[in-house]
Parts: C-alpha cells; structure tokens; sequence
C-alpha cells in the first residue's frame, strides 16, 4: 500500500497495512443481507475500533519522528503544611509544599486525547478533524461492554469513520514538514 509509504518503520507499516485489509474485510462481509442486525452493528463497532486504532498509530508514529515531547507537571518531595494553614475551602485537605518538576509522558501513558492536543498545541491539525478523531474514539470507547451504547453504530459512522482514516493517512505527512 503506497499511500503508507511514509512510515518507515517497516513493521509498523505493514501492522497498519494487514489491518487496513482487515478493516475492508470486515467492511464487506457487514453487507451481507443475511447477518443479523446486532452481528452488523458489532462489525461496524469493530471497525470503527480498527480505524482510530490505526489513526492514534500514525498520530503516535509523527509525534515520536518529530522527536519532540509531552510532559506533565509531578510533584516531589511533597512536604504538609501544619494544620493552622488550611485551605478556608478545604479545610480537611492538607496544605503542602511539594517541588514541582516537568516529566515526560511515557508512550505507553499517550492516548489518543493526548496526541490530539498535541497536535492541536502545534497548529499540525485542523481544528474540525481533532473533533472528529475524538468524536469516532468515543463511538470506539462503546466497545468496552461496561460502557453504555446509546450512539448508533451504523453504515454512515463507518463510512465517516473510513473518510477520516483516509484523510488522515493523505495529510499526516504534512505534520514531519512543519516543525
């Protein structure tokens, strides 16, 4: 598939690649008349699984080749303050001195949320398609069997979520460009 020509981490390209395949397979097989309503509906949540799987591994990919960093604010050496110090809106909650240090974000602590505002931050993505990533991860979040399903999962949100992850593999590659 050239159009992933860009990624050159090769296996990572060719994960990207067979799940692409995958996706389409799974795509077809959900226009069969004969599935039942719920057996398409499931496919379709699987899909949408696959495609903002695959986005957050590209944005993931540029935020790592870009060599730049996500950090967030820990506190060290956290010291309470005596009692006499409290907060007049806390007053159970202990007052401290703590030393605040900037820490990098481990990738395994990036999600999609992260890398979205990252992006964001860096002017590296339209304001419109951030929403629409973070509006098809929430339809993938319904995955979860704990989480309510109360947004449809039909051909319309696949075929948007299909045209996003398009859009993302066409213009990502703008993102290594603008530094």
């Amino acid at each position: 598939m050239r159009d992933l020509d860009f990624i050159k981490d090769k296996e990572l390209r060719k994960t990207l690649e067979d799940s692409i395949e995958y996706i389409y397979a799974l795509f077809e097989q959900s226009k069969d008349s004969k599935q039942k309503k719920s057996y398409q509906e499931e496919t379709y949540r699987v899909i949408i699984l696959y495609v903002v799987s695959a986005i957050e591994a590209i944005l993931l990919y540029f935020y790592k080749a870009r060599g730049e960093k996500i950090e967030y604010p820990e506190y060290k050496f956290v010291c309470p303050l005596p009692p006499e110090y409290a907060h007049g809106e806390k007053f159970h909650s202990p007052v401290v001195v703590a030393v605040q240090e900037l820490v990098e974000k481990q990738e395994h602590q990036l999600g999609i949320h992260e890398l979205v505002a990252f992006f964001r931050r860096k002017n590296l993505i339209l304001e419109k398609t951030a929403k629409k990533i973070l509006d098809m991860n929430d339809v993938r979040n319904t995955f979860h069997f704990n989480k309510q399903r109360a947004r449809a999962c039909d051909l319309g949100r696949v075929e948007k979520a299909l045209q996003l992850l398009i859009h993302t593999i066409k213009n990502a590659p703008k993102a290594l460009e603008r530094k």
